[in-house]
């Protein structure tokens, strides 16, 4: 039995503020983060004082006010502690005293250590504290979703949800990233782990996380359309942080931007919006062809930072010998190699999205991550 607090009007207006606040604060975060990474891989002039860092920091902000107004909404209404999203509050709190700790700590690194890595103590510190915030956004964006009557309000809610989707998928992608990209060797330190680590690492968790939130959009949000939106969303992001900023990475965006196609196959097949479609398979087997096509396309996503990982034939690229300078010196061999890397990895990815899906599926861990946060039951 859920707590019925939140039915009062004025805490759930809180709570929907709080939340909308979250989402557009994960949103600016990992957009900002991910432009700083691509500034550094491009050798733009490096301070702590860049337009990416105010972006990462502006949502930091956001997100700021968000912890706030939970910590108001926990001190004024105790019995919040009974109810499931008493944990939600907990994640923001937590995720933003990581994310403002990391901030001077980070400042000072490049004071006294210059250019870092991106597995830097401080950088993992500061993700860390992103992915909890991005969780806790998700996680109470469903539930307050359950205690709205408004169609308005609905509406709004599945929007900023939507935002938040977005940003789970980004902070989860860049989780993986600053472990298996060799780019942790700054001036001082070099964080970078095994290369052959650092491709398995890749492989196997980026299709898993694909098939993971394309399955919990279509468990959260059982409406056409909104897979699509939440891919596109993705894929426009990932654009505007780590292709638009190079001229010469740019090159390759027509092409990048048809990777939202899937995602568009995907609500298409689900939902049946057409006749070849329609009552040719369970919704069971329609859940595992989505889990399938979302883990086969991460090579195509990963564009520009992937084949830093996975190179040539799926192996990584020595950086050392490969006399790497900027991000845009993957450009050949990311062109070059696409023809023979690119089937590989809709099959290895096909694979584990595969065998993701059924371990979901079987386990019913996205229907309790939903369920325990007060959502209606899946049809």
């Amino acid at each position: 039995m859920y707590s019925s607090l939140l039915v009062s009007g004025q805490t759930l207006n809180y709570c929907i503020i709080l939340f909308s606040i979250a989402s557009l604060g994960s949103i600016l975060q990992i957009f900002g983060g991910n432009w700083d990474v691509t500034s550094h891989l491009l050798l733009k002039p490096e301070t702590f004082f860049t337009p990416s860092h105010t972006l990462l920091y502006g949502g930091i902000l956001l997100l700021l006010i968000s912890t706030l107004v939970s910590i108001y909404l926990l001190a004024r209404h105790k019995e919040i502690k009974k109810d499931p999203l008493y944990f939600c509050f907990k994640m923001l709190i937590v995720g933003s005293a990581l994310s403002i700790i990391s901030g001077p700590s980070d400042f000072v690194w490049h004071e006294v250590f210059g250019v870092d890595g991106f597995l830097s103590p401080t950088h993992l510190l500061l993700i860390t504290g992103m992915l909890i915030n991005s969780i806790g956004t998700v996680l109470g964006l469903i539930r307050v979703n359950s205690f709205l009557k408004s169609r308005s309000l609905y509406a709004l809610n599945h929007l900023f949800l939507v935002f938040g989707l977005i940003a789970l998928w980004l902070h989860l992608i860049s989780y993986v990233y600053i472990f298996a990209l060799p780019i942790s060797n700054g001036e001082v330190f070099n964080f970078n782990l095994n290369p052959v680590l650092e491709s398995f690492m890749a492989l196997i968790f980026l299709p898993v996380i694909n098939s993971f939130m394309v399955l919990l959009t279509l468990n959260t949000i059982k409406k056409f359309g909104y897979v699509s939106l939440v891919g596109i969303g993705l894929i426009l992001l990932i654009s505007f942080s780590n292709i638009v900023p190079s001229q010469e990475l740019s090159i390759f965006l027509p092409y990048y931007l048809i990777s939202v196609v899937p995602f568009i196959v995907i609500d298409i097949l689900v939902y049946e919006k057409l006749r070849f479609f329609k009552d040719k398979s369970n919704s069971k087997n329609k859940l595992i062809y989505a889990g399938t096509i979302a883990g086969s396309i991460f090579y195509l996503i990963g564009y520009p930072l992937l084949p830093l990982t996975l190179g040539n034939n799926l192996m990584p690229i020595d950086l050392s010998e490969f006399e790497f300078n900027t991000l845009v010196d993957v450009l050949p061999v990311f062109m070059n190699s696409l023809s023979d890397v690119l089937p590989f990895t809709i099959i290895i990815g096909a694979i584990i999205g595969l065998i993701a899906t059924l371990f979901f599926n079987r386990t019913k861990i996205i229907q309790k991550i939903i369920f325990k946060n007060g959502s209606s039951k899946l049809t």
